[in-house]
């Protein structure tokens, strides 16, 4: 079962699951994405005016459908930054295939991240703008709409978006704007970001157990690679193969999920002993002994510069 990912500020939780039995997901206009670029992407500008004139026109001819964004990872942490206001909100997963059969005819598919506009627009625009024809403008149209929609610079991959584009009128008018609601049932899991602020952590566990989803907070390790979750059990997660999986080994000590086969994780590893060598080498508790290492440090910024 593939699962997809949306992120949220805090705040929000409360709008997300207002209406009972759905999980409403704002929806947004093409004209209003945060990369002014995307609709520029499609075409290369090394093209004659007359058929760059052709290919406005027919820009100008796609529909802005309501469209709302999710991710294909709830690890990013860019992501956790922009989108749920640096760590503090929350990720909502989504059962994809279930998505796919409820919301049918409308698109929700990958974001093609590119360097350059798609070499084989070019030629669709030339026999469009040269022959004439209607069903030439039309696959035309067709091809600026895939390209307007799910297509972006190489500097969002990040992201690993994938969007939803509203084609049949099923979203809602709320407050004027473009609600998108799923059923709860759709939704499988909420992950609260790691400052999640602590008076809203027992709301997001009641809007887990109202909604049968999974409960996990997100972990910023110290050995670890990337975050990682637990589970309110204390149970620790990780994410792999576009899922959550239980960790396969944990450190015996602080939990964090192991890399390696051991007990311990590389910092819990380090003994006292460890430690007490550590100091007696280090040269620059000698100096400060001596009163000396204000000058040093001073000395060495100097021939730094």
């Amino acid at each position: 079962m593939t699962k997809i990912y949306k992120y949220f500020s805090s705040d929000v939780i409360e709008l997300v699951f207002e209406k009972e039995g759905f999980c409403g997901v704002k929806c947004s206009l093409p004209k209003d994405y945060n990369d002014p670029y995307e609709l520029f992407l499609g075409m290369d500008l090394n093209t004659p005016t007359e058929q760059l004139a052709f290919y406005k026109d027919i820009i100008s001819e796609i529909p802005q459908s309501p469209t709302t964004c999710f991710s294909k990872s709830p690890i990013v942490s860019p992501m956790w930054a922009h989108y749920a206001n640096n760590h503090t909100g929350f990720v909502l997963e989504f059962d994809l295939e279930g998505l796919q059969s409820h919301f049918k005819g409308n698109p929700i598919l990958d974001v093609d991240y590119r360097q350059q506009p798609l070499e084989s627009l070019k030629r669709i625009l030339e026999r469009a703008a040269v022959l004439k024809k209607p069903r030439y403008s039309y696959d035309l149209q067709e091809a600026v709409f895939v390209e307007s929609y799910f297509s972006k610079y190489d500097d969002w991959k990040y992201e690993q978006e994938c969007r939803f584009v509203d084609m049949k009128g099923v979203t809602e008018k709320v407050v004027g704007n473009d609600i998108l609601y799923i059923p709860c049932e759709l939704v499988t899991a909420i992950i609260v970001g790691p400052k999640h602020p602590e008076s809203r952590i027992e709301l997001s566990k009641k809007v887990a157990e109202m909604n049968s989803l999974a409960w996990y907070e997100l972990v910023i390790g110290k050995s670890h690679p990337k975050p990682y979750m637990k589970s309110e059990t204390e149970h620790i997660f990780t994410f792999s193969e576009e899922c959550i999986t239980p960790a396969p080994s944990t450190c015996n000590s602080c939990s964090e999920p192991l890399l390696a086969d051991s007990e311990l994780c590389p910092w819990c590893n380090i003994t006292e002993a460890d430690e007490d060598d550590a100091a007696r080498s280090n040269p620059f508790r000698m100096i400060n002994a001596m009163g000396q290492l204000d000058g040093y440090m001073s000395s060495m910024s100097k021939i730094g510069k």
